[in-house]
């Protein structure tokens, strides 16, 4: 009996432990090919009441995606370069050298869940060679 109550002491602080960790949302772009999905850009992580709060976690990642990428416009200038240049770069750092015709989506991930569509594409194929963004040719 005594063996009872102790592992159920132990459950119920862990329980009460994890249930006070902070929650939060994460945020981030990916672009798909035919074999992979790659990040492209994290965004910085966003508070949210619990993790549970999936409406929350997604409304506030497709607010942030929209604001830094213009909507996901990959011709859009950010600080100087395009949105598309900032992602073939990050894309060439990880020896991604030569994407065509793909589309990049936005996902928001919540208290280290699995990554979820926020609904979001970009408004233009991304197109890739060496690092540099170009305008996309269709087959």
């Amino acid at each position: 009996m005594r063996t009872f109550f102790a592992i159920a002491t132990i459950v119920a602080a862990f329980a009460i432990a994890r249930g006070q960790e902070a929650a939060w949302c994460r945020c981030a772009t990916f672009v798909s090919s035919r074999y992979s999905e790659v990040m492209v850009m994290q965004l910085p992580d966003t508070p949210i009441d619990n993790c549970e709060s999936h409406d929350q976690c997604m409304a506030r990642c497709t607010q942030e995606i929209s604001e830094m990428t213009n909507d996901l416009d990959l011709w859009s200038t950010v600080n100087g370069d395009t949105v598309g240049q900032y992602f073939c770069t990050e894309l060439y750092s990880h020896f991604f050298f030569w994407i065509h015709n793909s589309y990049v989506h936005g996902y928001y991930q919540m208290c280290g869940g699995p990554w979820e569509y926020t609904g979001q594409d970009s408004q233009q194929m991304l197109c890739c060679t060496g690092g540099q963004h170009e305008h996309c040719v269709s087959k």
